[in-house]
């Protein structure tokens, strides 16, 4: 695992903990739809999905139809996150904590979907004060 990219993760999420209720980030962007859905196992710099050390399932999931991905996690509880990045291959251009949302209800939940746009996107998951994320893909 990468630290530094923990690290920041971490702090980003100790930083969006402390906010209190979840605010308001990107939602699903036209054309999104989570129609045909896969989990691309074909990703860099990790795995997908990837079982924390809590136990929790993060996921990239993704629809070749649409373009699109957005971030799930299971086995959860009340309060654990997900998010999706996206950055280009270069590592230009990142976007963090898109369609960050929390479960509020049941033990999973998901983001809204967001275009690849021939970029790369993750999933992130926090539980239990770990942060893991998959591989971009």
């Amino acid at each position: 695992m990468n630290l530094l990219r923990l690290g920041a993760g971490l702090t980003a999420a100790v930083t969006i903990a402390a906010l209190g209720p979840a605010p308001a980030f990107a939602t699903s962007e036209p054309g999104c739809d989570y129609e045909q859905p896969i989990t691309p196992f074909d990703v860099a710099d990790g795995d997908n999905p990837v079982v924390m050390v809590t136990g929790r399932v993060v996921e990239l999931r993704a629809s070749n139809k649409t373009q699109c991905a957005w971030g799930r996690i299971s086995g959860g509880t009340n309060g654990e996150e997900i998010w999706t990045d996206r950055r280009r291959s270069d590592g230009s251009g990142y976007e963090g904590f898109l369609g960050y949302t929390r479960i509020d209800n049941g033990d999973s939940t998901h983001t809204d979907a967001f275009k690849n746009d021939n970029r790369l996107m993750r999933a992130c998951g926090s539980s239990q004060g770990y942060i893991e994320c998959t591989g971009w893909f």
